[in-house]
């Protein structure tokens, strides 16, 4: 009687504890969110295979080891971007009030929605029964062999009292599917020997990893872990370095240098692209063809920017400055004529005077030298004497050059000779100085 008595007095101590040792309430969880925008998506599939074996009606530092576990995959759940993958729950042990086969496919594989795996984890509310893995994961191979691109096999057990089978059921499902598969163990507890064979079974993958619950139920944690498992490198369509979320000029070509937002360099600021300019350096606001290169809008061989004579005609030879271009002899006017000091004439007449050759000779090799130029011979005097006999003698004097240049084997078409008489000054009339400046012949090219 007295050891009945001692016997009852232990049980009701044990109940009493039991009952203090009830399993605490996981803390509520706000989801991290995740921004897949940009990213390559790593796997096209998802299955999480869950261990409800009595193991995991255990605790673990005051939470029920089934609770942490299906934390686990419910704040994955909560943590997954929108992603296009096939998802899928299979678990394994089973209580006998819940189903008599080892493993069963609680949901899937389906299109992935946000209740496909919740709606999987209400028909396996406790845990109960044996520890099957290897069963699970051989049955696992069902669900994989009907599946196309990468998939993530997740692991959710304690691994306590297993043996080694599941390592040989992952190695299988590995040797079958090959780099198609990666397989992730998450360990719920602390029990060493159980660590151990869900690290064997998560390197059973080249692409695989172990994680302990406790690391991934944080909110940062399992954020961490969706990215590492479901998502790659940020999306580099033109493989220029810069992500296509950041780039803002996709398709670039292949080795082409680029700035920070993706976009081709410009080095001299041109709007042509480097790669494109056939022009480096142009300085900063000049105007630019297509290649990069200087608008010469004349064709004269000057570009814009430094072309002093814009517009001048077509075939007509300039200097650097884009002015029309003058023998050696000539001075360029404001006006774009040359101006020939050294012809000379006789004092009131339009006889050449013999001074006045070799310059005569200049013009005429220039001319023929360029056969495409074309130029008015323009004669102009002073002011003193007869508005009627300077404008004559201007015409004439302006005769007198053209005649000489015609001898000269210079064509008559590409002549033309006009008296200005002193309608065209370049100086003071009411100076000798000044007047000897106003007596002159320019030639104003024409083309």
């Amino acid at each position: 009687m007295k050891n009945l008595l001692k016997l009852s007095i232990l049980v009701l101590a044990a109940a009493g504890l039991a009952a203090c040792a009830a399993p605490q309430s996981m803390a509520p969880f706000s989801p991290q969110k995740i921004d897949a925008e940009g990213y390559a998506q790593k796997v096209d599939n998802l299955l999480v295979v869950l261990d409800a074996s009595s193991s995991m009606g255990n605790l673990d530092n005051g939470y029920r080891k089934y609770d942490l576990a299906t934390g686990v995959v419910q704040r994955l759940n909560q943590t997954l971007p929108a992603l296009d993958l096939t998802a899928g729950l299979r678990t394994f042990g089973h209580a006998a009030s819940i189903s008599k086969a080892p493993t069963m496919l609680a949901s899937g594989m389906a299109p992935y929605t946000k209740t496909l795996l919740p709606d999987g984890l209400a028909k396996v509310p406790k845990a109960g029964g044996v520890s099957p893995l290897s069963t699970a994961l051989d049955a696992a191979g069902q669900e994989l062999g009907g599946l196309r691109g990468k998939t993530a096999l997740i692991v959710i057990s304690d691994g306590a009292d297993m043996g080694m089978a599941p390592v040989a059921a992952a190695e299988g499902l590995v040797k079958a599917y090959g780099d198609d598969l990666c397989i992730q163990s998450v360990q719920v507890g602390k029990d060493p020997a159980g660590a151990l064979l869900m690290e064997k079974i998560a390197a059973a993958s080249s692409c695989g990893g172990f994680q302990n619950a406790d690391a991934i139920l944080t909110s940062g944690g399992m954020a961490s872990f969706v990215q590492n498992v479901f998502l790659g490198e940020k999306l580099d369509s033109d493989g220029d370095g810069v992500a296509d979320a950041m780039d803002q000029c996709a398709g670039t070509p292949a080795g082409v240098m680029v700035d920070g937002n993706g976009c081709p360099v410009d080095t001299d600021g041109d709007g042509v692209a480097d790669y494109l300019d056939k022009c480096p350096d142009t300085p900063a606001g000049a105007a630019v063809d297509g290649n990069g290169c200087p608008v010469d809008t004349d064709g004269d061989g000057v570009a814009d920017y430094l072309d002093k004579c814009p517009g001048t005609p077509a075939g007509m030879i300039v200097d650097a400055e884009g002015c029309p271009k003058a023998t050696k002899s000539a001075k360029v006017t404001a006006a774009g004529t040359w101006l020939y000091e050294d012809i000379r004439f006789a004092n009131g007449k339009a006889d050449l005077a013999a001074s006045s050759t070799p310059v005569l000779q200049e013009i005429a090799t220039a001319m023929k030298a360029n056969p495409e130029v074309r130029v008015e011979i323009q004669g102009h005097t002073d002011s003193r004497g007869s508005l009627a006999f300077n404008e004559r003698l201007s015409q004439q004097r302006a005769d007198a050059v053209r005649n000489y240049l015609i001898d000269q084997g210079i064509a008559p078409e590409r002549m033309t000779a006009r008296g200005y008489g002193p309608h065209r000054p370049i100086a003071d009339n009411d100076t000798a100085d000044g007047r000897a400046q106003n007596r002159r012949v320019e030639l104003k090219p024409l083309n």
